[in-house]
């Protein structure tokens, strides 16, 4: 087994845990990111976003700052590989009327 099989069952332990809590308000997030891991084995960076402050309170983490944590989970995040154009638009002027 892989290290990307073992950090996404380690993510699934924590995510079962946080739905087994009663009064957790993103049970839905938590559940389209267990979704989104089962279909393409990779949560977006929004759904990452979403749950490192309950990572970071795990005692396993409790010693990493939030760009170590996404460090060690980045193998199951999908980053944007292209990033998006810049435009530069020349501004509106009057001078085609002078």
């Amino acid at each position: 087994m892989n290290k990307s099989n073992d950090k996404k069952k380690e993510l699934f332990k924590y995510l079962h845990l946080y739905l087994s809590k009663k009064n957790i308000n993103m049970k839905y997030v938590f559940i389209g990111i267990k979704t989104s891991l089962n279909q393409s084995n990779r949560m977006s960076i929004k759904q990452f976003n979403s749950i490192i402050r309950f990572l970071e309170r795990e005692t396993k983490f409790q010693n990493y700052n939030r760009s170590q944590i996404f460090d060690y989970f980045n193998s199951l995040i999908m980053c944007n590989q292209y990033p998006k154009e810049i435009v530069k638009y020349e501004p509106n002027t009057l001078s085609q009327f002078m």
